[in-house]
């Protein structure tokens, strides 16, 4: 078979498999109210309606990303409360994206509505809390000399939250919300210092867990309690 002839037909697949199903006359109500950790209200956060955006930090660039499949937009006001009415897009891949900007954690609402919209065309989100993010500064140091060697891991709160949905219903085993991210090193003579950046929440908790020279692990805790921290530690 011409291969340019099947370049066409994979081109025309591709076109037709991601057309857009828009309902007429047909149009769904957003709504909810965004809140920070302590219950504050935030406002001007940005509340995006998506169809075809997929699923994960790789797939879903955020409410600023591209236009292609954005149903609706609209942002939070003073009380944090929001409502969005949008198009309707009968398809799998259906989400709800809050953004409050970089010192806020993420948001991002999945469901399938093929099969299921709400009989009242309502999406109550209710109210939504965005972590405030932390910033973790950290450097590791050797004072020991050579031949001595620290293995370790942080681990830490991740800062988005990915809720799926079936028929209204949170699916937890699908979720992905503030799941517990691991970074592990070995410092040894070939590199035995480290420093480095991570991010997480405001209130949450590190552990800090170690190993000099392959004796027994110790663990450290520490709360972010500020928006930047620093950490040091040598060994």
């Amino acid at each position: 078979m011409n291969i340019k002839f099947l370049v066409i037909i994979c081109l025309l697949f591709s076109f037709y498999s991601c057309e857009t199903k828009f309902e007429d006359d047909i149009r769904i109500l957003v709504k909810g109210k965004v809140v920070d950790g302590f219950g504050v209200p935030i406002a001007g956060a940005e509340v995006g309606v998506y169809t075809q955006r997929g699923r994960g930090a790789f797939f879903a660039p955020g409410p600023s990303g591209s236009d292609q499949y954005n149903l609706g937009r609209n942002f939070s006001d003073s009380n944090g409360d929001f409502s969005v009415v949008s198009l309707f897009d009968n398809d799998a891949d259906f989400s709800i994206e809050i953004d409050a900007g970089d010192s806020y954690s993420k948001y991002n609402y999945y469901t399938n509505i093929i099969d299921y919209v709400p009989s009242d065309l309502v999406f109550n989100l209710e109210t939504i809390e965005l972590k405030t993010i932390g910033i973790v500064n950290y450097n590791i140091s050797r004072i020991s000399g050579e031949g001595n060697t620290l293995s370790y891991s942080l681990k830490y709160e991740n800062v988005y939250c990915e809720a799926y949905y079936e028929e209204g219903i949170l699916v937890e085993s699908e979720s992905y919300c503030y799941e517990d991210v691991f970074e592990s090193w070995i410092l040894n003579d070939i590199n035995s210092d480290r420093e480095s950046t991570l991010v997480t929440t405001v209130g949450s908790t590190i552990e800090f867990i170690y190993s000099i020279n392959d004796q027994p692990e110790i663990i450290e805790t520490f709360i972010i309690n500020e928006p930047t921290y620093e950490f040091t530690f040598t060994y």
